[in-house]
């Protein structure tokens, strides 16, 4: 297998629909093919039809077949550049930049990002958390949008120019407009557990809280962190009953502000860099997409150090990901 070391190189190598399939059916049968319905280990291609039929059981499957790109009817060039913009980019990747680029719609590359997010996320949820750990909520604003900014009102001078044109309004904000007088959750909490390692940060994982309570923080600790490991928090008393619950040793702090920093600061930097993450290519993500989002930011962390390429490192969770449809996605 050959593995692009640039840009040039990677759309040379991905610049057909045949090279992609080949290359995505070496990643899935490494070994060779493997028939999906009776694990026979030879099959063949039809002239008629791009499958492969299994001779034990004729059984006919695609490359595509059971992965995220399932029925596609995008070429498969175009998802390879979308994954290798996505990877190459430490902000991530807008929808509305890579609409512009590929010549398709901005809600097809909306779809084909969040398909991406959605393996992602596939992809870590069986990496759990070990050894000293770092627990802290992250509060995110509605939508991250910027407040109003205002232009200072310098007064002119007589007879000149500015002193004849009307004056300026103030800009307005740039949030959307209440269609009703309805009061929104106008915050978004996300629990951050972080491995707090020697020199720097491990494993992150997080989760968009629906509601602050107990149970909802002790079921993530059972799905991501390992049992007898020690977590360090703040004093909340929604911690306290959560970890009392849990198998593992922890320490609970009780500070804020500044002293949070101090206290625990490898989970602190985590929320500052998501944060920047969120508003750096995105300017903010509304709460009902936020957690795909913090599946992208989390597979790029954990693969920070990992000397496997991360764009190879997507294809692979495309390939063992199971279909993803649109309306599973926005219901």
């Amino acid at each position: 297998m050959h593995i692009p070391e640039n840009a040039i190189e990677f759309n040379q190598q991905f610049g057909s629909e045949e090279s992609c399939l080949a290359f995505l059916a070496e990643v899935r049968w490494p070994n060779g093919f493997i028939c999906p319905n009776c694990q026979h280990d030879d099959g063949y291609h039809l002239r008629t039809r791009p499958v492969i039929q299994c001779v034990l059981c004729k059984h006919q499957t695609s490359v595509t077949a059971g992965t995220i790109f399932h029925r596609t009817h995008l070429p498969l060039k175009v998802w390879f550049y979308i994954i290798f913009s996505v990877a190459h980019d430490k902000g991530g990747a807008s929808s509305c930049r890579l609409a512009a680029e590929l010549g398709i719609t901005q809600n097809t590359a909306w779809h084909i990002l969040h398909k991406l997010r959605h393996v992602m996320g596939r992809r870590d949820e069986s990496i759990t958390l070990a050894g000293f750990i770092e627990m802290d909520e992250a509060v995110l604003g509605p939508e991250a949008r910027r407040p109003t900014v205002s232009r200072k009102q310098v007064p002119p001078v007589e007879g000149s120019i500015e002193d004849k044109e009307p004056p300026r309004v103030p800009l307005r904000s740039r949030g959307r407009k209440k269609k009703d007088s309805v009061k929104r959750k106008v915050q978004t909490d996300v629990l951050v557990l972080v491995e707090q390692e020697p020199h720097h940060a491990g494993v992150v994982a997080m989760k968009v809280l629906q509601s602050t309570s107990a149970d909802d923080l002790l079921e993530f600790l059972v799905a991501r962190v390992d049992e007898a490991q020690h977590i360090k928090t703040d004093g909340w008393q929604a911690h306290h009953t959560a970890l009392r619950k849990f198998p593992c040793t922890y320490e609970a702090v009780v500070c804020s502000g500044p002293a949070g920093c101090v206290e625990l600061p490898v989970v602190h930097r985590t929320i500052s860099l998501l944060k920047t993450f969120l508003m750096g290519t995105y300017f903010g993500v509304s709460q009902k997409y936020l957690q795909p989002y913090l599946q992208e930011f989390s597979f790029r962390f954990n693969r920070r150090d990992s000397h496997t390429p991360l764009w190879l490192c997507l294809v692979r969770a495309c390939v063992f990901s199971f279909p993803f449809t649109f309306a599973e996605l926005t219901t």
